[in-house]
């Protein structure tokens, strides 16, 4: 009677069984079930059409805003400063004592120089005189007609003394009168420099008051080498502020450098701003923009939808349910669009948003009327409206 064979064996033996019936299996050509193939979603893009609108031709610049005119207020008189009219923020007019400055010894010197000219004056009242005496007495014979040339030119030197005194004392009066500063314009006090007790006059070198004129401001924009030809006196000019947000001001150019900027190739242009409510103040700081000429009825697309490589601009233009890459010529950078010169007309619709990846002729899932910021329609949803292509929207990729 045969021996019972291990347990280990007949697991073993078992083993071989079933991998004889696996060959036996695959010889046969039967193949084991496949996992169906996952097709991917054709990729969802936003597209707009190119749309007509007249562009601007702008040359724009940030500004700050400057008076039209700024002058230092100082003291020709040497002196102490004895009285200041006005304060920081304070508004003058013209011809408005500002300041007194007592001098040291000034008017002491005005009554000398009048004293000597009072004196001057009876020197020469009493050489005319004596001339005229001697003049009388030399034509009976009773004096020497030398006495008579001698007295006339005594005359002559009296007159040229009291002349000289005169002059003297007019400009001691007028330094006199210049201890009173009066304004030199219409302006405001931008800066109180001096106060009462300090030293003042020409050598000192301390003016008492900044004052400015901002009834009219001005800005200088640098424009671009470009449009320098462009730019003409009188040109209409736009200002926004950024301390005056929505609020827009007009200019016009006043005056246009005559050469450009070596250094930067720019060209400084000033433009004059009414300020005739005081709503503007020297300081702000905002953008600038001349309006140099405008293209009516121009092709312009929103700014998203131009890619740029090796030095050439193209679109993705919807055609059907797939998209085509197209060359484009650029002409007016308006920030948020682009004006088209060639390669699209208006109304073709080009992709805005999901450009990055998608290829010539690749089939594409449509949204239209999205803004690709937000997400939302042009009616206030947040859920993109995807329109069916003829495809379908089940479409796979190439």
């Amino acid at each position: 009677m045969p021996m019972p064979l291990p347990t280990a064996t007949h697991h073993v033996l078992a083993a071989l069984i079933l991998a004889c019936l696996g060959l036996q299996a695959i010889a046969c050509g039967a193949t084991p079930p496949q996992r169906s193939a996952r097709q991917r979603p054709a990729p969802l893009v936003v597209v707009a059409p190119a749309q007509k609108k007249d562009v601007d031709v702008e040359a724009r610049a940030p500004v700050d805003l400057k008076p039209i005119a700024t002058v230092d207020v100082g003291s020709k008189v040497v002196g102490y400063l004895e009285k200041v009219a006005f304060e920081r923020g304070d508004r003058v007019k013209r011809g408005e004592l500002v300041a007194t400055v007592r001098p040291s010894d000034l008017p002491e010197q005005l009554a000398a120089a009048k004293g000597n000219l009072a004196q001057a004056m009876a020197s020469l009242d009493l050489a005319r005189q004596q001339h005229e005496r001697t003049k009388a007495l030399a034509t009976t014979g009773y004096a020497p007609a030398q006495e008579a040339e001698r007295t006339d030119a005594s005359v002559a030197m009296a007159k040229a003394v009291q002349g000289a005194l005169e002059a003297q004392v007019r400009a001691l009066s007028t330094r006199v009168g210049e201890t009173k500063i009066f304004s030199p314009m219409d302006g405001v006090v931008v800066l109180r420099r001096l106060d009462p007790g300090a030293i003042v006059g020409l050598g000192t070198g301390g003016a008492i008051l900044t004052l400015a004129r901002d009834d009219v401001l001005r800005v200088f924009v640098a424009v671009g080498e470009a449009y320098a030809a462009h730019v003409q006196v009188g040109m209409k000019v736009e200002v926004t502020l950024d301390a005056l947000p929505g609020r827009h001001f007009a200019g016009e150019v006043a005056r246009i450098a005559p050469a450009l900027d070596p250094g930067t190739r720019l060209l400084d242009v000033e433009v004059r701003l009414p300020n005739p409510a005081g709503a503007l103040r020297m300081g702000m700081y905002g953008r600038a923009r001349i309006i140099l000429e405008t293209h009516p009825a121009a092709v312009v697309v929103p700014a998203s939808a131009v890619q740029v490589n090796d030095k050439q601009a193209h679109v993705f233009v919807l055609e059907g349910d797939k998209v085509a890459r197209r060359t484009i010529t650029l002409g007016v950078d308006a920030g948020d669009t682009v004006e088209i010169v060639a390669g699209l007309a208006a109304g073709e619709e080009v992709v805005i948003a999901g450009v990055d990846g998608l290829s010539h002729g690749q089939v594409v899932r449509v949204a239209r009327g999205v803004d690709p910021f937000s997400g939302k329609q042009a009616g206030g949803d947040t859920a993109p409206r995807q329109e069916p292509t003829r495809a379908g929207a089940g479409a796979g990729t190439r």
